[in-house]
């Protein structure tokens, strides 16, 4: 550790284990010390590439949180059309025996046919099941990556919620928009910090006991033309 001597495959591999790095992490960390051994220029070269694609990996939230459905091209059509379907799946999972058709056209002020529609199409997908007349979560997440043609539907779905929803924020409630400026590598190390954040908070979720609905909008980009 006083620097006058590298690590060796080995010993990355344990330091990794004890200081509980992911997978990728662990691969990023094991190319840095082979990078520092390496004793000609193109492999430094090479290692560097690799240290880069990982780099650009890791940026990837898709890489980062965890989901376990993946829909098709035509249940993505039907899926991101509306707030309103990711809104139902999620209210089903708020009751230990599951949420009548009633309570959904309720709580949205929904129609008993909207109602219905939306439920058969969750249920097809498999992110609902249904018992005795009661629908529960089935499939807990969903993900839609960069470069899908619904990415762009889905974050403004929730946006307007959240421009209709500012209009009568509560003290218990938050919301923000901030400007700023700053240099590229303080703004490398905040997008750093908020994907970290989103991993946490999703582990988070994950674990915690259903109650009730809650949205989270998080938006961080270079102010252009």
């Amino acid at each position: 550790m006083s620097g006058l001597r590298d690590f060796n495959q080995e010993q990355t591999y344990t330091l990794s284990v004890y200081l509980a790095h992911t997978d990728l992490e662990m691969d990023y960390f094991s190319l840095l010390v082979q990078l520092q051994r390496a004793g000609t220029v193109d492999l430094k070269k090479h290692l560097e590439r690799k240290l880069e694609s990982l780099i650009t990996e890791a940026l990837q939230l898709s890489k980062r949180i965890s989901h376990e459905k993946k829909l098709s091209d035509q249940q993505r059509a039907v899926f991101y059309s509306s707030w309103i379907y990711s809104a139902v799946h999620l209210f089903t999972s708020i009751k230990e025996k599951g949420i009548t058709l009633e309570e959904i056209s309720l709580r949205f002020n929904l129609s008993k046919q909207k109602t219905v529609d939306i439920i058969q199409f969750l249920l097809s997908t498999g992110l609902c099941t249904e018992d005795s007349g009661r629908y529960s979560m089935g499939v807990q997440s969903t993900f839609v990556e960069r470069g899908s043609p619904y990415l762009l539907k889905h974050h403004s779905n929730w946006r307007v919620k959240a421009i209709q929803k500012s209009e009568d924020i509560s003290e218990n409630e938050l919301m923000y928009s901030g400007q700023f400026s700053l240099s590229k590598k303080d703004f490398e190390a905040l997008r750093e910090r908020l994907a970290k954040f989103l991993q946490e908070a999703n582990l988070i979720v994950k674990e915690s006991n259903a109650e009730d609905l809650a949205c989270l909008n998080i938006d961080w980009f270079w102010l252009e033309k």
